[in-house]
């Protein structure tokens, strides 16, 4: 299975790894994005540091802009090499 780099918290309290994720396939209405631009928010420090909402090791990155590189059957308004941005948990 292909993979790629991801910003993580691997404990409570951790310091910040580079780990290499599993890059899913886009499934029934979902499009992959290539994340080009992604900024550390409070929920990431609620992560790391409160353990709020997290399952170690934990991405972080929750609010994102990139480009649209894949998308699943059924999506209609998204198109591959579209730029988007968004807040995913």
């Amino acid at each position: 299975m292909p993979t790629h780099p991801a910003v993580i918290t691997a404990s409570l309290r951790g310091s910040l790894q580079i780990l290499r994720v599993p890059t899913i396939e886009p499934g029934e209405g979902e499009a992959r994005v290539r994340v080009e631009w992604t900024a550390s928010t409070p929920l990431d420090l609620h992560i790391n540091d409160g353990g709020l909402l997290a399952s170690y090791p934990q991405v972080l990155g929750d609010g994102v802009a990139g480009t649209v590189v894949k998308i699943g059957s059924g999506v209609k308004k998204l198109e591959v090499g579209d730029k988007v941005r968004g807040f995913a948990v």
